[in-house]
């Protein structure tokens, strides 16, 4: 929450944090893992690095996202991660806008 833009939200459910709009991260639904937003490089290096603290599952195989064994993660190599997330989603700006199925108001997807 000290990185500029980022709110609390939620991603299928479950608590995320997020910059305009985009996914940060996301606990996933076994409270022991989240999901951080990350390229695909830095994936492959992240998991080549410390595959006991990060590694991917086939859900997130064409989605450049890494999941995170917290219980294993340092807190700084995990605070990196997180800004490295975050400069990426700055880069891609925020999501815009779009109708509503009915047409009736702009919203947030």
């Amino acid at each position: 929450m000290s990185l500029p833009e980022v709110v609390e939200s939620t991603s299928y459910g479950q608590p995320a944090l997020k910059r305009g709009g985009r996914l940060l991260f996301a606990l996933r639904k076994d409270l022991e893992t989240l999901a951080l937003v990350c390229g695909f490089d830095e994936r492959a290096a992240l998991v080549e690095a410390d595959p006991q603290t990060f590694f991917f599952i086939d859900h997130y195989l064409n989605y450049p996202c890494v999941v995170v064994r917290l219980a294993n993660a340092r807190r700084r190599e995990l605070r990196s991660a997180v800004e490295a997330a975050w400069r990426r989603l700055v880069t891609l700006g925020a999501k815009k806008p779009r109708p509503c199925a009915r047409g009736k108001a702009a919203r947030l997807i």
